[in-house]
């Protein structure tokens, strides 16, 4: 079963690649980032090895280091890429296959791809830095297994159990918090980490065993710290972080093999059941009877409805409410930036534009065959979109204001956010009709990415935030040029809006040019299936 699988995988990578050279480009871009990343990471292991490093500092630092790789996992999976299911478990609901018998073959082809060998390579350069004695050597093997695993496990366990919380709308706004908390505590505790460690080399050194000792008795660094324990001498420690590290492993196969017998149930199509259409609701009426606000009503629906949004949008809002938190948290935080912090929700929202094509999947024929116009798709698309974030925006520049009491720096701040939204959501459009992929069905698991999503996706979200820094760069650099010289700052909400507006309005032009020539190609692009 795990030849197949693994044989099945391959197959299905490289039709997909055949099948498109977006596809390919967005893999070598890809590639070219894990071996950026890849080479990085091995020669500081490397010069822990070679530059005489005392065993203390090695055994802190690597342990910090794959702590966070496996948090890593965790994170990006829940909240970027998920998980690649390229073989995707639904498909054997038909079969008279179990759970059990899947798993071993679909973890080793998880392994597969960009992020799995990147992780393996970096793994084994555990082995080089601990490549002191044999017995140092024997640990970080084991801690190479036992920590790789543990890194695909909790990357599918996590996405399969955030998944059937939101395929319940029952469980939906619980999952949709439970999942904002934990990219929350996670960031908020690196920032409070990174406050209390000063410029001091000696403090900064007993920062870093602190972290060290915390990471290594929290479930990311159990597999981690084995070869750290062995290197002091104590062995004791790394039999107990040994069998935490096993039992975990246990834990997180169980845990997957529940969701995934489940799957093979109840299938992963089925996006609920039928309602009555009654009357139009408020939201309805909320948009005018034009083209665009048909759009705009459509897509809105799905904001409540769907849980690939829910998930989109904690995945938006993590990055502003945790800085602003973690400064008003510290006494000797920066009441600046907690008032340009909600400015980062304007760079996102772009990308929320540029994947809805995607998440359309075949549904994208209503359009094409009531002749809806690319423009009037963008247009509505953007109209639904700050719906949703422009009241968000409000209530985050409110709290900042309020909180810090620096109301000098409204101005700058209202051009920055609008120079950074209006801009995203411009290039989002354009974006939005130039790449997409086959995202996950409604009701199936939002974390879901088959067998093309991931690179396109990243060379997606790459592009929109990028561009966007690029066309906000005069107001960026009039907010900055405001901190010497304050008059300049009412400069910031002009440039800004202008800027915006042009941006979002040749964004919406350009964009549906482009999807009224490419629309059989972007019914293609989502109606693919990984089968």
């Amino acid at each position: 079963m795990v030849a197949l699988l693994v044989r099945l995988k391959l197959t299905l990578l490289r039709n997909s690649l055949r099948r498109s050279v977006w596809r390919t480009v967005g893999l070598v871009i890809g590639i070219v980032y894990a071996l950026g990343v890849v080479g990085l990471a091995l020669a500081a292991l490397i010069g822990l090895r070679v530059t005489g490093v005392g065993l203390d500092l090695t055994a802190d630092a690597t342990v910090v280091a794959f702590s966070a790789l496996t948090v890593g996992w965790l994170v990006f999976s829940l909240l970027v890429f998920g998980a690649d299911e390229t073989v995707d478990p639904s498909k054997f609901a038909l079969l008279p296959v179990r759970a059990r018998e899947l798993l071993p073959g679909l973890l080793v082809a998880g392994l597969i791809g960009v992020p799995g060998v990147a992780t393996v390579l970096v793994a084994l350069g555990l082995v080089v830095a601990w490549a002191r004695t044999p017995a140092l050597i024997f640990a970080a093997l084991v801690a190479v297994v036992l920590g790789v695993v543990t890194c695909i496990l909790v990357s599918r366990a996590s996405t399969a159990a955030f998944a059937a919380f939101l395929s319940s709308r029952r469980f939906r706004d619980l999952a949709f918090v439970a999942l904002a908390l934990v990219g929350a505590v996670i960031a908020i505790a690196g920032n409070l980490i990174g406050s209390f460690a000063g410029t001091d080399v000696a403090e900064l050194r007993a920062t870093l065993g602190t972290v060290a000792t915390f990471l290594g008795w929290s479930p990311f660094g159990w597999a981690w710290a084995i070869p750290a324990d062995v290197a002091r001498g104590a062995w004791l420690v790394a039999g107990v972080h040994l069998v935490l590290a096993v039992g975990l492993v246990g834990a997180l196969w169980l845990a997957w093999e529940h969701f995934l017998a489940a799957r093979l149930v109840t299938g992963s199509e089925d996006g609920g059941a039928a309602r009555k259409v009654g009357h139009g609701t408020f939201v309805d009426r909320l948009y005018p009877a034009t083209p665009a606000g048909g759009v705009a009503v459509r897509t809105l629906h799905y904001w409540r409805r769907d849980p690939r949004y829910l998930a989109g949008v904690a995945g938006f809002l993590i990055a502003p409410v945790v800085i602003m938190a973690t400064q008003l948290a510290n006494p000797e935080g920066s009441s600046a930036v907690i008032v340009f912090a909600p400015a980062m929700l304007g760079l996102f929202v772009g990308m929320s534009i540029a994947q809805d094509l995607s998440y359309d999947g075949s549904a994208v024929w209503v359009h094409i065959s009531a002749g809806v116009s690319g423009a009037d798709d963008r247009a509505g698309r953007v109209m639904s979109t700050l719906t949703v974030y422009a009241p968000m925006m409000v209530l985050l520049l409110a709290v900042a204001m309020i909180s810090t009491g620096r109301w000098s720096l409204l101005v700058p701040v209202l051009g920055l956010t609008f120079a950074l939204m209006l801009i995203s959501l411009g290039i989002g459009s354009v974006v939005g009709a130039l790449w997409q992929w086959p995202a996950p069905p409604p009701g199936a698991n939002p974390f879901q990415r088959g067998n093309s999503g991931g690179l396109p996706a990243l060379l997606s979200v790459s592009v929109t935030m990028g561009a966007t820094l690029v066309l906000a760069a005069p107001t960026i650099v009039t907010v900055v040029w405001s901190f010497f010289t304050p008059w300049v700052g009412y400069l910031a909400l002009p440039v800004g809006a202008l800027t915006g507006l042009i941006a979002l309005r040749l964004g919406i032009t350009q964009g549906g040019r482009l999807l009224d020539r490419r629309w059989p190609e972007v019914m293609l692009a989502v109606s693919e299936r990984s089968a």
